[in-house]
């Protein structure tokens, strides 16, 4: 494995082993974990009946490391900054989607609030 995806891989497996210590008490040994010595296999054996939000990303992040897709946004295709992955390693779209996708949640939002609005209820 390249050393730039081994590094990335170790990122996050970092970040997953840290996820399930703190919310599941998980107690392994981290470099074992960390250093990528357990195969997907195990890794979802590990996380069998464990399910929450980040571990779900963080798992799809290890699918996409191994499919060679890891670091490009699953929405338009584009790569997304290694600093970003760094900080954020199961992040799997880029800041520029996101931030579509924030403007139109807060669209459809205001188009609800417009909505739900009565204005015969004012007087």
């Amino acid at each position: 494995m390249q050393n730039g995806v081994r590094s990335l891989q170790r990122a996050v497996l970092s970040r997953l082993f840290d996820h399930l210590q703190e919310h599941y008490g998980v107690d392994s040994a981290r470099d074992f974990f960390v250093d990528g010595r357990l195969n997907l296999h195990q890794v979802d054996a590990l996380l069998a009946f464990k399910s929450d939000s980040q571990l779900d990303e963080l798992r799809s992040a290890l699918d996409r490391l191994e499919h060679g897709t890891y670091g490009v946004c699953i929405t338009c295709k584009r790569p997304i900054s290694r600093d970003v992955l760094e900080r954020d390693p199961g992040r799997s779209i880029c800041a520029a989607c996101e931030q579509g996708f924030n403007h139109g949640a807060n669209l459809e939002m205001g188009h609800a609030a417009l909505n739900a609005f009565e204005p015969h209820a004012l007087f």
